[in-house]
C-alpha cells in the first residue's frame, strides 16, 4: 500500500492526538489486513472485521483514535483451513 508522507504526520483527530507512530501501527495493520484477504480470496474462507474495528469503520470512515488494534472474526472451519495454509 502506498500512504502519502503526510498520512504520517501527528494530528488532532475528533479531539484526540494521534501521533505518527500511531498511524504507522495502523499502516501495518491495513497492510496485514490487505495479506489476509489475499490469502482468503485464494483459498475460499470467509471473514470480517469485528468489534473495535467495524466500529472505527462505520463511526469514524477509519480507525477509532484511541484503538491500537484490529479485530477479525472467521467461522471456525476457515480459521482451521487458515491455519493449514
Amino acid at each position: 500500500m502506498d500512504f502519502p508522507e503526510t498520512y504520517f504526520d501527528d494530528e488532532v483527530r475528533e479531539g484526540f492526538y494521534v501521533p505518527g507512530l500511531m498511524k504507522r501501527c495502523w499502516a501495518s495493520e491495513l497492510q496485514l489486513l490487505g495479506e489476509l484477504d489475499r490469502i482468503c480470496r485464494r483459498h475460499g474462507l470467509r471473514w470480517t472485521i469485528a468489534y473495535g474495528t467495524l466500529l472505527g469503520a462505520v463511526r469514524h470512515r477509519g480507525f477509532i483514535p484511541w484503538d491500537d488494534d484490529t479485530d477479525v472474526f472467521l467461522l471456525r472451519e476457515d480459521y482451521e483451513k487458515l491455519r493449514e495454509v
